[in-house]
């Protein structure tokens, strides 16, 4: 059953070369507060200037997409394009995210072999950004662990940074280093100076440490391992610091990937006594449950881990409530070889999500019953474009908005790993069935996807910072 309001119409249009239109697409559009069947939307250079139901407007060329919605492009708010191949992963990851209709992605700073925990890093990687990115990108930073936060966190926040990401667990003591409590304190004392969300990784590292060594010493080299070696409890106490440390700052403090509704329930506490505190999840903790781990192995070996099915529909009750404010991938692609070693822990962390977000978030509403488009586009368009400064120019089909447009065809299909866009085509959602699937992408008002094949070149395109007129 699907839960909105709709409008429809029937229509007819033809191309004129006069019209002041550049482009009109046609089809289902989800706007703010409604749907608009056989809908459209008029575009002038890269931007809307016209979405409405009703006879057309004649424009220069028509694209009409029968049994479509039309959302607006997506934001992938967690992203980790540099963790194989460095900043020149970000070809492969902009690729595959015009293909999953992702018109920007918010990239991590923790790049391989060096983290963007500098203005020099950041400057440079937003040059080569506009050389090698085929959808938009945003961009974390992060802090060394040498820095004054304040000073290092002013001149990101000049430099066009979307936000600082910390991590209450080591992975790496250069690239992914952990913070400690006094360290987090005072970067949240300097990220509330200059109004930039503080986004944490969150799993407290002595607890990782306890349960994950007692698999170890027992000689637990398995993915049951990782479910027994990261349970619930280490990422709900380090929600708890965290938040309560935004509380005493008033930091706008961001929960990167909750895997538990008790952790959204914590921010849902937090944000009604007033504090500044979101909460994103990712698809894949929608999907799969402890029982998908021991199946598929290493390719789900991520952090946090993948819950039991009762945490999986409970985090689904979550979001129907309001308590996640948008989903994301945490997309990272590495070679098979890096997902495939027998003993478990030896594996790369991550799962690459980008090609498959909307079908997934779409599938998974529908299948139980309460398919909402207008919560679709909140939880993956305007939600994360209000987070990042990004919006009115992002996040929503209205008139003066840059024209990015996913084109979502109503029709069963199969993820296919042979279909994906990256050049890792592997993925743990092979051989599911979707509702769905993304036929078309429009990156400002120009045609960056259709029907499986990428037309955007590096360089199309480029850094966008927030509150930027975002025009290029």
């Amino acid at each position: 059953m699907e839960k909105t309001n709709v409008e429809r119409t029937n229509m007819s249009v033809a191309n004129n070369d006069e019209s002041p239109f550049d482009l009109l697409i046609l089809g289902d559009v989800v706007t703010p507060d409604k749907v608009l069947r056989d809908g459209y939307i008029a575009i002038r250079h890269d931007r809307i200037v016209a979405v409405g139901s009703g006879e057309p407007p004649a424009a220069k060329t028509v694209e009409r997409y029968e049994n479509s919605y039309l959302f607006p492009g997506l934001i992938d708010a967690q992203i980790h394009a540099g963790s194989f191949e460095g900043v020149k992963g970000i070809e492969d990851a902009t690729r595959a995210a015009a293909a999953g209709g992702v018109t920007v992605v918010v990239d991590m700073p923790f790049d391989n072999p060096e983290p963007v925990n500098t203005v020099a890093r950041l400057e440079s990687k937003i040059a080569e950004v506009n050389r090698l990115a085929c959808v938009d990108v945003a961009l974390y930073v992060t802090l060394s662990k040498e820095a004054d936060a304040a000073d290092a966190i002013e001149g990101f926040a000049k430099a066009g940074a979307a936000g600082i990401k910390l991590s209450t667990y080591e992975y790496h003591p250069v690239r992914f280093p952990r913070f400690s409590t006094a360290e987090m304190y005072a970067a949240f004392v300097a990220a509330q100076k200059v109004d930039l969300p503080v986004g944490f990784h969150n799993e407290d590292q002595e607890l990782v440490d306890y349960f994950t060594s007692k698999q170890t010493a027992a000689g637990n080299n398995t993915a049951s391992a990782q479910l027994t070696g990261r349970p619930p409890i280490c990422e709900l106490v380090a929600d708890a610091q965290i938040l309560e440390l935004a509380s005493g700052t008033d930091a706008r403090c961001h929960i990167v990937h909750s895997s538990l509704a008790r952790g959204c329930d914590i921010a849902r506490h937090y944000r009604d006594a007033g504090n500044r505190v979101t909460v994103e999840s990712c698809v894949h903790y929608l999907v799969f449950n402890n029982d998908d781990v021991l199946k598929h192995g290493a390719l789900l070996k991520l952090n946090p881990s993948i819950r039991l099915e009762e945490e999986r529909e409970a985090l689904w009750v979550s979001l129907f409530k309001g308590d996640i404010d948008f989903i994301s991938t945490d997309h990272v692609a590495w070679p098979i070889e890096r997902k495939s070693d027998p003993a478990f822990f030896s594996n790369a962390s991550g799962i690459a999500g980008l090609e498959s977000l909307l079908a997934l978030l779409y599938t998974g509403m529908a299948r139980r019953e309460a398919l909402d488009p207008l919560l679709i586009a909140k939880l993956t368009a305007e939600n994360p474009a209000r987070h990042f400064g990004l919006y009115p120019n992002r996040g929503r089909i209205s008139s003066g908005a840059l024209a990015d447009v996913t084109v979502f065809r109503r029709e069963k299909r199969s993820i296919d790993p042979a279909r994906m866009s990256s050049k890792f085509k592997y993925t743990p959602y092979a051989g599911m069935e979707m509702d769905g699937y993304v036929s078309a992408t429009y990156l400002r008002g120009k045609k960056v996807y259709e029907d499986g094949k990428v037309i955007a070149t590096p360089g199309t395109g480029c850094f966008v910072r927030p509150d930027a007129p975002q025009s290029r």
